[in-house]
C-alpha cells in the first residue's frame, strides 16, 4: 500500500520581498557591542554608562525580536534607528566642529551614526515591502 503514495517534497520556501529585517538585526548587535566597548575606551558621551546599558538592552532585544511575520517590531527598528541616527549623527557633527577632526574618539561614533542611518533605510524598506503585501504589481 504504501507503494501507492507518491513522494512528496515541501515546497521551497520562499521569504517575502523587500525583507531587511537580517541587515537591521546585524547592525543592532554590532552597534550594541561598538556602544558597550565605547564605555571602556574612555569616549564620553552625553549620557551616563546606566543610560548607554539601556540602550544597548534595547538594541539587543530589537534585535532578537526582529521578524518577517509581526510588522510592529519594524516600526520599533525605525524608531531605534532614527532616535539613534539624530543622537549619534548630531554628537559626530558637533564632535567634528569643535575638533576639526573625525579622529580620535569621534570616529565610532561617526560609525554608529552610518550605522543607524544604512538600518534606518533598511528598516523603511522591510516595513514597505511589508505594507504592500497586497498591493498589485505594475508592469
Amino acid at each position: 500500500m504504501s507503494e501507492d503514495i507518491p513522494f512528496r517534497t515541501a515546497a521551497p520556501h520562499i521569504g517575502p520581498k523587500h525583507y531587511y529585517g537580517d541587515l537591521v538585526r546585524i547592525l543592532f548587535v554590532v552597534a550594541a557591542v561598538i556602544l558597550f566597548t565605547m564605555q571602556f575606551t574612555g569616549i564620553r558621551l552625553p549620557f551616563s554608562s546606566f543610560g548607554s546599558i539601556m540602550m544597548v538592552m534595547f538594541l539587543v532585544v530589537a534585535a532578537g525580536l526582529t521578524n518577517p511575520v509581526q510588522v510592529w517590531i519594524h516600526w520599533v527598528n525605525i524608531f531605534i534607528s532614527a532616535f539613534c541616527l539624530i543622537l549619534f549623527g548630531g554628537l559626530a557633527l558637533s564632535r567634528f566642529q569643535t575638533q576639526q577632526a573625525l579622529f580620535p574618539d569621534g570616529i565610532l561614533i561617526g560609525t554608529l551614526a552610518l550605522m543607524f542611518m544604512v538600518a534606518l533605510y533598511s528598516g523603511v524598506k522591510t516595513l514597505r515591502g511589508i505594507l504592500m503585501r497586497d498591493a498589485p504589481t505594475i508592469r
